[in-house]
């Protein structure tokens, strides 16, 4: 199929946009034209074991070996990167993305009555907000990047300044208070959490098997899963590998495997052609679905996201 834009094309839009008005629009292009299922899956195994670094956090995925990071980890990975997808394509005030958080947001209530005090604290729907906002950012710069554009950080603060608002506290039904006024601020935030002493987490080999480990599971054969879970370990903010109380990568295998991945990220930067078609519409097209069909199926196949009150886990 011949090609429909210049071979390089998506940083000069985003150069072209106001960060204030066009916050949407340039998370949009920076999100869902570089990524795909293979990307989205690491992104999943560095991303997820941050969430569950506190003890009361982890109950709550883990559910006593009957989470669906045991019984259908492939899925989980699919979901998660769907409904982020989904909020990168269409932005905080599409109906598409309020239908995806009010179906999550059924979910985190259905489970806070489960599990209370695991979905109560603010703080930690904070983390999840300004982790999501500031993770390119601080992942390129781990691996020695520059980082994020200053319009792309902009940006990325004041759209996940708005999805803030879509969440609500599971435990008290109140909206999610406190989200910083600048993307320092966010930085600030995530950097100072990961650094906070907390009781040792009792579920860290759990969280290491069906989380860290779900990249390498998916995609390499057995042998080489080990060197694929360094990978992640080596991509891991380092409080968090230090609150999960798991031994890091080497020093030597962190530094190989960063500097992997930082020739990866400058080889899609300024050799590989941006892609013409976004990742979102390549999923639908494989799935044969329109966009109303598909956002739908995505939210609908939140389980106990429509009657939390009347299921039953």
């Amino acid at each position: 199929m011949a090609r429909t834009k210049p071979r390089k094309w998506i940083a000069k839009e985003i150069a072209a946009l106001d960060p204030a008005k066009d916050y949407a629009e340039i998370w949009k292009l920076a999100v869902i034209y570089r990524s795909n299922d293979t990307f989205m899956d690491l992104m999943y195994s560095i991303t997820f074991p941050n969430f569950v670094v506190p003890n009361h956090g982890a109950i709550a995925v883990l559910r006593d070996g009957k989470g669906k990071v045991f019984k259908s980890a492939e899925r989980r990975m699919d979901d998660t990167g769907r409904h982020i997808l989904i909020w990168s394509e269409y932005g905080p005030d599409h109906p598409y993305t309020r239908k995806s958080v009010d179906a999550l947001n059924k979910l985190h209530t259905f489970y806070s009555k489960k599990y209370p005090g695991s979905f109560r604290h603010n703080q930690d729907y904070l983390y999840t907000m300004c982790y999501e906002a500031t993770l390119f950012h601080r992942l390129m710069q781990r691996v020695g990047l520059k980082g994020m554009t200053e319009k792309e950080q902009i940006a990325a603060w004041e759209f996940w300044r708005r999805m803030a608002t879509l969440f609500i506290n599971a435990e008290t039904g109140g909206p999610i208070t406190g989200f910083p006024d600048s993307f320092d601020g966010c930085m600030d935030f995530v950097e100072s959490y990961e650094a906070e002493r907390r009781p040792p987490n009792k579920y860290a080999d759990q969280i290491d098997e069906t989380m860290i480990q779900a990249f390498g599971k998916r995609y390499f054969p057995k042998p080489l899963q080990p060197a694929a879970r360094t990978l992640v370990m080596s991509l891991l903010p380092e409080g968090t590998v230090r609150g999960l109380g798991l031994k890091p990568a080497s020093p030597v295998a962190k530094a190989i495997c960063r500097f992997g991945f930082r020739c990866f990220l400058w080889v899609g930067d300024k050799i590989i052609p941006d892609p013409d078609v976004s990742h979102p519409e390549l999923m639908r097209k494989r799935l044969r679905l329109p966009e109303e069909a598909y956002t739908d199926e995505v939210s609908d196949g939140v389980p106990y996201a429509h009657a939390p009150g009347e299921a039953t886990a």
